[in-house]
């Protein structure tokens, strides 16, 4: 039977999500003892994980660090008081056949196919009968002969966004995998801070949520992330039923 001493110095705190952390040194006689010290629940927190170290060579006992993790409210906080949400941006490349603008720059650069259904290529120079100004935002376009500047250009920047909603509960929720690869015109839920920025007509898809275990709580994080500009494709992606 470990011998239950609790040495001083015990920490902990409690994260965005609610859930707290315990992290409490017992004093064990012996190596037997290191897995069962402290085995016990620690002010209703459970055990998630443990470290030791020995006194000397062992002969003068261990110190045992056991983690633990959970609610440490009497009663189980509400999602929406655990939740903690977050909007990021970046940018993804995309083939440049997907650009909203694909005709006018092809006029513009002198894009061509050298087969059917194969990559779109410009030409190294200007062609003579380009048309038009540049596709991709510019002012103007290069004169005939000279260098082209989509000449070896296949992919496109395109400003992407995501936003995750981080909360933790007891249970995982039996409709968790219900939305993903749903589309949303915009995120349900979401903060006024983040509903309120202008994505245009772009679109939303529930992406697969992401489960850990901490200690008896579960840590949920959602994600919805942003269409290209042409929007998620509706023959192919459903709409959430919820909008």
């Amino acid at each position: 039977m470990a011998s239950e001493v609790i040495l001083e110095g015990a920490s902990g705190g409690r994260d965005e999500n609610m859930i707290s952390t315990f992290s409490v040194s017992y004093f064990a006689k012996s190596l037997s003892e290191v897995t069962t010290v402290g085995s016990g629940n620690y002010y209703g927190l459970v055990e998630n994980g443990r470290t030791w170290q020995a006194l000397n060579d062992g002969t003068d006992g261990w110190i045992v660090t056991v983690s633990y993790k959970g609610y440490t409210e009497d009663e189980e906080p509400a999602p929406e008081d655990t939740e903690q949400w977050n909007l990021g941006f970046d940018f993804s490349e995309e083939p440049i056949e997907s650009h909203p603008k694909l005709k006018e720059i092809k006029a513009a650069f002198g894009g061509y196919y050298e087969e059917p259904g194969g990559p779109l290529k410009f030409p190294e120079f200007m062609p003579k009968d380009s048309k038009g100004k540049g596709g991709l935002g510019g002012k103007g376009k290069a004169k005939a002969g000279e260098k082209n500047p989509l000449f070896g250009t296949s992919t496109y920047a395109v400003m992407t966004a995501r936003v995750t909603r981080t909360w933790s509960s007891k249970i995982i929720p039996k409709n968790t995998i219900n939305d993903i690869g749903k589309v949303y015109s915009s995120i349900p839920d979401a903060p006024d801070a983040i509903a309120e920025v202008d994505f245009g007509s772009r679109t939303w898809m529930a992406m697969p949520p992401k489960i850990s275990q901490n200690g008896d709580v579960w840590r949920i994080e959602n994600e919805w992330l942003l269409s290209p500009p042409s929007g998620w494709v509706e023959e192919i992606y459903e709409k959430a039923s919820k909008q």
